[in-house]
């Protein structure tokens, strides 16, 4: 007979479509950094960074990974782990070609396994493939920009699929034309809802040594706002409708993004500009494209994920417990507490806690003698989750009084 190591594992079971930084939502930045630092840092060690002074010192002031942390922490966010991957050096081409090389390199996929500390997968410096058309030489003539793009996605959503609690932060070209040739790529379900792309990349506040603007990653800013609202509102809060700070505008008007909105491939998130309330996240989608889905809706799937990985280290003090009813209770009384504390809080759909939340574990319940005899012990939850108002229609009834006429205008 196989032996087999003991373990925790879960399954997913919705009932519907439905604290300190949660790891689920803390961002873990990959990139290169440059040399102008105080304190170099170890390659393929994630080093945690807890405000922009820390990041300066390790990261310096210029390039691009140094930009996007300053846009971070600017934006709200409280503390990134940044995952370096040595000197950016070499032409910007070779260099985006070894970044995806390290995303698709197995030592990658090693690193964020033994890492349980964050949740968030970006790499802001694929932003630079935007800029690959202006580069001049002939090597870079040859650059297939297309798909360079295609296998950032495709490295990302993998490493995030196999690496739990993990939810890959994308953005999309610059360009529409070549944005929509994107997300008409097949990215199979199943890697989908493990992450979620924005478009366009932001203008900044910020000036490079040639006095102009800074054009950065999106990501960042979408980092710093999603450990924000989970901070601030609970983890099934929408990410969306949030105002970026250091921001002048979006590189794209909305005006261009109607062949986006169109598209039958993945889904995407718009950043928008609006008079008065300046530059707004606007979109909490996957990129799963699918209607009556629980993974349609980033908050869903980082809410599951926040939910397996607490569980998961819960259960972990019952490993080698007698597989008896006491055990089970006190495992079934420790998760009760925990999910009604969230409920509670509005993590949850439902007035009443039966609708909530269920809890079944027990012999001839969820286990079997057999199970027993082999050291299983199972315990169901079943969660019914939140779905966000994405359209509001406002109906107005207008009474003449008269008895003559009345219309209704929608929204």
């Amino acid at each position: 007979m196989a032996m087999i190591l003991p373990g925790v594992s879960y399954d997913e079971t919705l009932l519907t479509q439905a604290s300190g930084d949660d790891p689920v939502t803390m961002p873990l930045f990959i990139g290169y950094s440059f040399p102008d630092v105080a304190i170099p840092v170890t390659a393929m060690q994630p080093v945690s960074v807890g405000s922009l002074t820390q990041a300066i010192v390790h990261f310096g002031q210029h390039g691009t990974l140094a930009y996007s942390l300053r846009h971070f922490f600017e934006n709200g966010g409280r503390q990134c782990y940044v995952l370096s991957l040595g000197l950016g050096q070499g032409e910007p081409a070779a260099r985006l070609h070894a970044l995806i090389a390290a995303l698709q390199a197995p030592q990658m996929l090693e690193t964020l396994l033994a890492d349980d500390k964050t949740g968030l997968v970006l790499v802001p410096e694929l932003s630079e493939l935007n800029e690959m058309n202006t580069l001049e030489g002939a090597d870079t003539a040859e650059v297939d920009v297309d798909a360079l793009w295609y296998q950032g996605w495709q490295a990302l959503l993998t490493l995030c699929s196999q690496a739990p609690q993990r939810f890959a932060l994308l953005e999309l070209p610059d360009s529409p034309a070549r944005a929509v040739t994107l997300t008409g790529e097949s990215f199979s379900a199943d890697l989908c809802q493990r992450g979620a792309a924005w478009w366009p990349r932001l203008e900044t506040h910020y000036e490079d040594e040639a006095s102009a603007p800074v054009v950065l990653s999106p990501l960042p800013a979408v980092a710093a706002a999603i450990q924000r609202s989970a901070h601030d509102n609970g983890v099934w809060k929408a990410p969306a409708n949030l105002p970026l700070a250091k921001t002048r505008r979006p590189t794209q008007s909305i005006l261009t993004s109607q062949a986006l909105l169109d598209n039958q491939g993945v889904s995407c998130n718009l950043i928008r500009s609006f008079v008065g309330k300046g530059v707004r996240l606007w979109g909490c989608r996957t990129l799963l494209n699918e209607e009556h889905t629980a993974w349609r809706y980033i908050q869903t799937r980082l809410l599951v994920s926040s939910v397996e990985h607490y569980l998961s280290k819960l259960a972990r003090a019952y490993l080698f417990e007698p597989n008896t009813a006491l055990t089970w209770m006190k495992l079934k009384g420790q998760v009760w507490t925990w999910l009604r504390q969230q409920w509670l809080a509005g993590a949850f759909f439902g007035t009443v806690e039966d609708e909530a939340f269920s809890l079944s574990i027990g012999l001839d319940e969820t286990m079997t003698e057999d199970d027993i005899h082999q050291g299983k012990m199972i315990l169901q939850v079943r969660l019914a989750l939140l779905a966000p108002a994405e359209f509001i229609d406002i109906s107005l009834t207008l009474d003449l009084r008269d008895g003559t006429a009345s219309a209704q205008i929608g929204g």
